[in-house]
């Protein structure tokens, strides 16, 4: 099921250490290449100017914007998907089928966010925008093997106790 998470989260943070923490966070190499994004953005400059910008926060991620909920369907059925980015401020957004399947889409993220404000110049500036990567962050399921480890190593036996 997709969890659901928006930009309505508390990003008030005092300028000096936002800009500071941006940029070390910005600067972290980071590898998305296995992150397939579909955005849907009735809007073709939104759409192209969103794309571009989640593109750029989420590096070598596969982002394709689609205009119409019938593409966004589509392309749900069509290919694999980890992460839909929509915006609820487009008119049925909210109450679509497109919304419907992704919300009982497995192993995957809905992120809702006003894209209006990436066509502007200032809003799009990769160390402003960093807090939005947590928006992306994905928890993946670990394995039965992970599991087993994580399990093993808290049960050593300690001869000092015996």
């Amino acid at each position: 099921m997709a969890d659901m998470i928006d930009d309505e989260m508390d990003l008030n943070v005092p300028e000096e250490q936002a800009n500071e923490d941006n940029i070390e966070s910005a600067m972290k190499p980071r590898d998305y290449s296995s992150r397939r994004v579909l955005l849907w953005e009735p809007d073709e400059n939104r759409r192209n100017c969103a794309v571009e910008v989640i593109s750029g926060l989420l590096t070598g991620a596969f982002v394709e914007g689609v205009a119409t909920e019938p593409e966004a369907l589509q392309k749900l059925d069509e290919e694999l998907w980890d992460t839909f980015v929509v915006d609820f401020y487009n008119e049925g957004c909210s109450e679509s089928e497109f919304i419907k399947k992704v919300n009982n889409y497995p192993n995957s993220i809905l992120v809702a966010l006003n894209l209006a404000p990436f066509t502007l110049p200032e809003e799009r500036n990769r160390y402003k925008i960093e807090p939005l990567r947590k928006l992306f962050e994905i928890e993946k399921p670990k394995t039965e093997e992970e599991d087993f480890s994580e399990d093993s190593s808290d049960d050593s036996f300690d001869e000092e106790d015996s």
